[in-house]
């Protein structure tokens, strides 16, 4: 069960790495400067690390999703306004809002 639980968390994990990896190359060609690649970066280390925290905690992959479930949706419920914003500043970025700062 604990194999099954890793690979969904590597596996939306994965599924943002990939969207970074877009958004990073559609940054640097487009000249928009790399304190946004950078702040993403570092936001998705984080991101990943307090989910692999949480998810440690369960034992079946119905843990994983919901961990991540649950993080989608308090990104989504805090305002976009400092220092809240830092919080969902990825999914910020991914969606194309720019920086809140």
């Amino acid at each position: 069960m604990k194999a099954m639980k890793n690979l969904v968390h590597l596996a939306i994990l994965g599924v943002w790495a990939v969207a970074g990896v877009l958004f990073t190359v559609k940054a640097v060609f487009a000249l928009a400067g790399f304190v946004p690649v950078l702040l993403f970066w570092g936001w998705f280390a984080a991101l990943a690390a307090l989910t692999s925290w949480v998810v440690a905690k369960f034992d079946s992959p119905l843990g994983a999703l919901g961990t991540h479930g649950a993080a989608i949706l308090v990104m989504q419920a805090v305002p976009a306004v400092l220092p809240f914003a830092l919080v969902r500043l990825g999914l910020d970025l991914l969606a194309g809002r720019g920086l809140p700062f």
